[in-house]
């Protein structure tokens, strides 16, 4: 039950935010700066209008209305507005870190350089760093529909741009039809490079598509991947890998990956001994928070502090951070946590 004091911690509490995609986070306003400042026109005019279009029946559609109204943010600078604008968001909901998705093949194929994309990226993050603490890191999520071969020309990208805070590589889009085994070469090379090695599987297509994540491409962690739940060898292996699902429930609600909040496997995967963490995935898309979220967690799964906890300290530990970096991480939130649970008593 989401009682005074449990919701006074959730919003206290620190936190870390491992699945959140730059684009998916444009406030509607900023959405209508870009495409007036940009010459792009959208079908809505204002934030009513905006809202109006963030209403999914599937993942196909979300897909789609994702990619056409990304198509305002076509400069370094809006790449930088965008990022500063997420992570000063982020660092109000008391965020000490994240990690936030670029995807890349939009842009490129509208002619954007995607190094001057990574360029702003990275500015908007440093001067959040550099007036709220919060630290944010980029990764760059490949569009499985675009193929193992030009996903090579992106992770070039990626190595040229490690020193501006890239540290992940993953891909996502669409599972159906793209599994995830022909990029296991492209995977081996980021791995080599010091990239932490993620991938959306398990959203929207079942076992097979993870299985092929973590045995074909070596990840560490997943994006979603709650149709793990629908064989038990899988949810052990997962339990007994260490492998970490970043979970993102009102996404998978709005898409229809799960009909329902009763229908989301979360509890189930978490009771199993899976690692889990909560993220926001695209919180305007999805109308959510990583604040909220957590909320939901209590609400609709029946977790308590400690379980939020749990789920914190996860994400801390899952970090693609250095591995000094990540203790320190890791304590700074052990430490934020045992202070505020003993002041609240929760």
């Amino acid at each position: 039950m989401l009682t005074t004091e449990l919701d006074e911690f959730i919003v206290r509490m620190p936190k870390v935010e491992l699945h959140l995609h730059l684009e998916g986070a444009i406030a509607p306003q900023t959405l209508l700066d870009l495409a007036q400042q940009n010459g792009v026109e959208l079908p809505a005019r204002d934030i009513a209008g905006v809202e109006q279009l963030f209403r999914y029946r599937n993942f196909g559609e979300f897909i789609t209305v994702f990619m056409a109204m990304t198509q305002v943010i076509v400069r370094g600078e809006d790449f930088a507005r965008l990022a500063y604008e997420l992570g000063m968001d982020l660092a109000a909901q008391q965020v000490r870190y994240a990690e936030v998705m670029i995807s890349p093949m939009q842009h490129i194929r509208r002619g954007m350089d995607l190094y001057e994309a990574i360029t702003g990226t990275a500015a908007g993050f440093a001067q959040v760093e550099r007036e709220t603490g919060t630290q944010i890191r980029i990764a760059l999520d490949h569009g499985r529909q675009y193929g193992p071969n030009l996903a090579w020309q992106v992770l070039e990208v990626a190595r040229k741009a490690q020193p501006l805070g890239v540290i992940g590589w993953s891909i996502g889009g669409n599972e159906i039809g793209y599994p995830p085994e022909p990029f296991a070469e492209v995977f081996a090379a980021a791995r080599a490079a010091g990239l932490g090695l993620m991938a959306h599987a398990g959203e929207v297509v079942g076992p097979p598509s993870v299985w092929g994540a973590i045995d074909s491409l070596g990840v560490t962690r997943l994006g979603h991947g709650i149709r793990s739940v629908d064989d038990p060898a899988l949810i052990a292996a997962l339990a007994q890998r260490g492998v970490v699902l970043d979970v993102c429930p009102s996404s998978n609600l709005c898409t229809g990956a799960v009909a329902s909040w009763a229908d989301h496997p979360l509890r189930q995967l978490y009771d199993a001994g899976v690692t889990v963490t909560i993220n926001s995935d695209d919180p305007t898309f999805f109308n959510t928070t990583i604040t909220e979220e957590y909320r939901r967690a209590v609400t609709h799964f029946g977790f308590g502090a400690d379980d939020l906890s749990t789920m914190v300290r996860n994400a801390a530990s899952a970090t693609f951070l250095p591995p000094d970096q990540r203790a320190a991480l890791c304590a700074q939130v052990d430490a934020e946590i045992t202070a505020l649970r003993h002041e609240l008593g929760v």
